[in-house]
């Protein structure tokens, strides 16, 4: 199995022209019905190519290759599979792999970006002057809360330090 995306799309395009071609089809759909052998070679191929190229598109070919193995002789389903196949190779065909590549890229540079931002904010001066008035007014409102809880800790926790000032 190829691992690059563009050997895979190519090798989806051989796979899909087994069953597009109508002799090789009902060369497939003739192994559906008697040994099968050839079909499940031919599906588990198309699968596996799906599935290293898009899962979503690997589960909705599973879907359809099911439903056309419950009854092959339809031709409403064989035709459902060769849309599909179709509409894929022509995607894949001109699809840009390393779009993706450079997506991927630029989100992990926006998170480095947004992580910055917010580690220079803790570290600027006007943010550590708003912590300072926020916890000034807290005390205060503290103070005119609750009296007696805010003396003692003023003399047990403020007090050495004043203290050791001096």
């Amino acid at each position: 199995m190829p691992s690059n995306k563009k050997q895979l799309v190519k090798e989806l395009r051989k796979l899909s022209k087994e069953f597009l071609d109508i002799k090789d089809r009902k060369e497939l759909i003739a192994s559906l019905r008697g040994d099968r052998t050839k079909w499940f070679i031919w599906s588990s191929r198309i699968k596996g190519i799906f599935k290293n190229i898009d899962r979503t598109e690997a589960m909705k070919l599973s879907g359809i290759l099911l439903i056309l193995e419950q009854k092959p002789e339809s031709e409403f389903y064989q035709n459902q599979l060769k849309k599909f196949l179709i509409e894929k190779t022509e995607y894949y065909k001109y699809y840009d792999f390393n779009l993706e590549k450079r997506l991927k890229e630029k989100g992990r540079a926006g998170k480095n970006l947004w992580t910055s931002k917010i580690l220079r904010l803790f570290i600027s001066r006007s943010f550590l002057g708003m912590i300072l008035i926020v916890l000034i007014l807290g005390f205060i409102l503290w103070f005119y809360i609750d009296r007696e809880s805010c003396l003692e800790f003023v003399s047990k926790v403020v007090g050495p330090f004043l203290r050791a000032v001096k």
